[in-house]
């Protein structure tokens, strides 16, 4: 049934429709986590700022904000800070409007870090983006070709989003759709999800009902959830590291370079005479067949020698994390000067996670990074 509610006109000043948050448990929550009855949709929750794109015609474009300014009594207008995004807008049919938020889609950038690119003035905000642009992450989409989307599901909404991409937008490099995150067979229900997510960097997910149409100025429960992060970032003393698991167990056996391989000579036990083989570290370039390597994969720390995470005092408690650490980090945590600053209490880690389980301990810890100048 069709149902034009909403023309291109509104939407500059339209408030924007609230997502429901609440962490207690309940069977409400329950069902939407498990999917209840195939009723539910995920996507991923990207860090940044919310938008709506609003294309009016070539040239003639609308990238406004949530909130509005106390000075100006609109909403905010990131327009002229994100000419590269507006050119993208160009390519899309007349009188359509997206949703999105706008962010860097790597792990460890945030709301933050976006805020100090859209709170400069236009001119400084286009400099601060010269090597590094914003991206707008699309989730909903609202209008098309000047037809209301707002009343159809949200499922057909994120489809039809999905088409415009590939349709209109499909080389762009900075809009495209959010992932969706469907239960398989790695994810038995939303809640895995959004620990992977926040295990890797990011802040969560929204869980949404198929058929919620979208309803501005509104947060109606139950129809919407976010799940997301909901312990602050903490700075917690770093007690101790943690040695790198040896064997290899991803999924990239075929071009994997780090080896422990077969020296070709063996130990003698002196008192028994039993043979012991001796293995070496070899590093495996692409030309060599992996079936043919008489050793075994092993992770990239273990090759190198470095650490492969943090233990912290939490509430005390103490905790390990090795989720966010870079290559340079990790390499760092195995010198003297990093054993040194652990020993003298010196070394802290910024670290954030989802919650607390039952024993008091970080769920799903990540390392925002290190800080050894407190």
């Amino acid at each position: 049934m069709s149902s034009q509610k909403y023309t291109i006109n509104d939407f500059a000043m339209m408030t924007p429709m609230k997502y429901y948050n609440n962490e207690t448990e309940s069977q409400k929550r329950s069902d939407m986590i498990n999917n209840k009855n195939d009723e539910y949709m995920a996507t991923v929750k990207n860090d940044g700022d919310w938008s709506m794109l609003i294309h009016y015609t070539k040239g003639n474009n609308l990238i406004r904000s949530r909130s509005i300014s106390k000075v100006t009594g609109v909403y905010g207008d990131y327009t002229d800070k994100l000419p590269h995004i507006c050119e993208e807008m160009d390519k899309l049919p007349d009188n359509t409007i997206l949703l999105a938020e706008l962010c860097w889609d790597e792990p460890g950038t945030n709301a933050n870090t976006v805020g100090t690119i859209l709170r400069c003035l236009p001119a400084k905000a286009v400099e601060r983006q010269k090597e590094h642009k914003l991206k707008a992450l699309v989730f909903d989409c609202l209008m098309i070709n000047g037809n209301d989307n707002c009343f159809r599901p949200y499922s057909i909404r994120f489809a039809d989003a999905h088409t415009l991409m590939q349709t209109y937008l499909a080389t762009s490099a900075y809009i495209y759709t959010t992932q969706e995150c469907k239960i398989d067979e790695q994810h038995t229900n939303f809640l895995e999800w959004a620990d992977e997510i926040i295990t890797n960097g990011g802040e969560g997910l929204v869980i949404q009902r198929k058929d919620n149409p979208y309803m501005p100025g509104t947060r109606t429960a139950w129809k919407t959830l976010k799940l997301k992060q909901s312990l602050p970032e903490m700075e917690l003393k770093v007690i101790g590291t943690i040695a790198p698991k040896k064997q290899y167990e991803g999924d990239c056996i075929g071009t994997w370079p780090y080896w422990e391989v077969f020296s070709g000579h063996n130990n003698e036990d002196p008192d028994t005479g039993e043979l012991t083989p001796i293995y070496d570290l070899v590093e495996v370039g692409p030309e060599v067949d992996r079936k043919t390597i008489p050793g075994n994969p092993v992770t990239k720390p273990f090759f190198y020698g470095w650490k492969n995470g943090v233990t912290v005092e939490y509430n005390g408690t103490t905790c390990d994390v090795t989720s966010g650490l870079t290559d340079a980090d990790r390499e760092w945590l195995a010198t003297f000067e990093a054993k040194q600053m652990i020993a003298n209490g010196e070394l802290y880690a910024v670290v954030k996670a989802m919650q607390t389980n039952d024993l008091g301990k970080l769920r799903h810890g990540y390392v925002v990074r290190l800080r050894n100048d407190l």
